[in-house]
C-alpha cells in the first residue's frame, strides 16, 4: 500500500510530500524493528542478594537416674545458650538420618593374645548399625592403617576385620587424627568415631592436644571404649614399668605413679568425648566390651538433635561454647559443648 501511495504521489510530481512520507515510513519501520528486538530479549531480572547464616546442629542424649536414655524429649524442655547468649531453637527431634562411623581399633601388642575377641566385638558392632549407616575401619599399632574405606556392605566389613593382625607399638594420636581429619574430611551429616584403646601412646607423630583438636573440628561424636581397667594390672607387672615406678618413688615420694598415669589418660579421653556429645566407657573384660559396642549402636539410633541460627559474631577459627539446660531432673545430659567456625586446618608430617 505504501509503495502504491508513493508511486501515486510521484506521478503528481509532489517531491516534498514524497520525502515526508519516506521519513514517516522509515520511522514506523524502525519502531516496529526495535519493538521486536526488545520483545525477544531475555527478561532483565533484579539483582538478588544472599545472606550467609550459621546454622548449628547439636546432638543430644539424656539419661535418667537409672542410666537409661530418656526417649520422650520435647523442644520446650530445653534452654540453649551460645557464648552465654540465649539462642532460639529452630528445630528439634529424633535424629533418624544415617551415620558415617569410623571404627578405630587398637591392634598393638596389648591385644595380641585377644585379637579374636577384638574382631568378634568389632563385627558385632558393625552388624548392630542401621541399614543405611556407613562405616570405615582404621587400625593402629606401629602405624595407622585404613583397612576399609566407606561402605554399607557388612560382608566387606567382616572380610576386612578377619585380616587384622597385631603390631608392637601404639600410634594412638595419629589414629585419632586420621579418623577425624582424613576419613571425615568432606563428610556431611551425622558423624561418629568409635575408638577402642588402652589410652597408651608411644609411636605417634602428633600430640594429644592436636589429635583432640582435629576431632572437635570434625564435629563428630566420639565414643571411647577404654581398656585401661584391663591393662592396669598387666602394666604393674611389667619389668620396665616397675623400674620406672621405683625411680619416681625415690625421686618424688611414695605416690602410686602407675595409677596416676592411667587416671590422667582416662580423664583426658573422658573430657574429649563429652565435649563432642559422646561418652567414655571403662569395661573390665571383653564381654563388657561387646556390651558397650551394643549400647553405643543403640544410642546412635536414639539420639535427639536441635538446630539454631547463632546470633553471635563469627570470625574464622573462632570457638563458640554451647550450654544446654534440661528443665527436668536428669542424671546425665550429653551434647556437643561447642564448635569452631571456619577452623584452621592442622598440618603435620607423618
Amino acid at each position: 500500500t505504501a509503495g502504491c501511495l508513493l508511486s501515486f504521489l510521484a506521478s503528481r510530481g509532489d517531491v516534498a510530500i514524497i520525502l515526508v512520507m519516506w521519513r514517516a515510513l522509515l520511522s514506523i519501520t524502525l519502531l516496529i524493528f526495535l519493538c521486536e528486538v526488545f520483545a525477544q530479549a531475555p527478561e532483565q531480572r533484579a539483582p538478588t542478594f544472599s545472606v550467609s547464616v550459621n546454622l548449628v546442629k547439636v546432638p543430644i542424649t539424656v539419661f535418667d537416674e537409672h542410666g537409661n536414655m530418656v526417649t520422650d524429649l520435647r523442644r520446650e524442655d530445653f534452654r540453649l545458650y551460645e557464648d552465654s547468649a540465649l539462642q532460639q531453637i529452630r528445630s528439634f527431634g529424633l535424629d533418624t538420618n544415617p551415620v558415617s562411623v569410623v571404627l578405630v581399633l587398637d591392634t598393638s601388642a596389648t591385644v595380641r593374645q585377644e585379637l579374636k575377641k577384638l574382631k568378634e566385638a568389632a563385627e558385632d558392632f558393625a552388624t548392630a548399625l542401621s541399614r543405611d549407616d556407613r562405616i570405615s575401619v582404621v587400625t593402629f599399632d606401629d602405624e595407622v592403617t585404613l583397612i576399609l574405606n566407606w561402605t554399607d556392605n557388612m560382608k566387606l566389613v567382616h572380610k576386612a576385620l578377619r585380616k587384622v593382625d597385631s603390631g608392637l607399638r601404639t600410634a594412638l594420636y595419629d589414629a585419632m587424627y586420621t579418623a577425624a581429619h582424613d576419613q571425615l574430611k568432606g563428610i556431611e551429616g551425622r558423624k561418629a568415631i568409635i575408638l577402642l584403646t588402652d589410652c597408651l601412646n608411644n609411636q605417634s607423630s602428633i600430640g594429644f592436644q592436636d589429635a583432640a583438636l582435629s576431632i572437635i573440628q570434625s564435629q563428630a561424636t566420639l565414643y571411647v571404649v577404654s581398656k585401661t581397667a584391663m591393662v592396669r594390672e598387666q602394666a604393674r607387672r611389667e619389668r620396665r614399668v616397675i623400674m620406672l615406678s621405683d625411680i619416681y618413688k625415690r625421686l618424688f615420694g611414695d605416690d602410686n605413679y602407675i595409677e596416676e598415669f592411667f587416671q590422667k589418660r582416662e580423664a583426658e579421653m573422658t573430657d574429649l568425648a563429652e565435649k563432642t556429645g559422646g561418652r567414655c566407657f571403662f569395661p573390665t573384660d571383653w564381654d563388657q566390651i561387646k556390651g558397650v559396642y551394643s549400647e553405643v549402636a543403640r544410642e546412635l539410633k536414639s539420639k535427639y538433635f536441635l538446630t539454631y541460627v547463632s546470633n553471635q559474631e563469627m570470625k574464622p577459627n573462632s570457638y563458640h561454647r554451647i550450654a544446654l539446660e534440661y528443665l527436668y531432673p536428669a542424671t546425665k545430659l550429653n551434647y556437643r559443648k561447642g564448635y569452631y567456625y571456619e577452623p584452621r586446618p592442622i598440618h603435620f608430617r607423618r
